[in-house]
């Protein structure tokens, strides 16, 4: 998993203390890590994953959940086509 939140993947690799904020949120991460063989949690700059930003962004302006599992969110195109260099995308 790569975040752009520094203080998250610290605490995470410290294996983060019940007295953190986010602690109840590492340990959901934690149990959804052990559906995988291997899982990691990693820092990268924000602006290398431009999509995931965007996706965190506009869900924090929603008031219900949303999926988008058969088309792509509008906002995300430009960011996703810009994001993939040989254009595979397909929308």
């Amino acid at each position: 998993m790569e975040t752009d939140c520094l203080e998250a993947v610290n605490l995470w690799n410290s294996r983060y203390t019940d007295r953190s904020v986010i602690a109840s949120i590492l340990d959901e991460i934690g149990e959804l890590g052990l559906s995988f063989t291997s899982f990691t949690v990693q820092h990268v700059m924000r602006s290398a994953n431009g999509p995931a930003h965007l996706c965190a962004k506009g869900a924090c302006t929603l008031s219900v959940t949303e999926s988008w599992l058969d088309t792509t969110p509008p906002f995300l195109i430009s960011s996703l086509l810009a994001d993939c260099s040989a254009s595979t995308f397909v929308e």
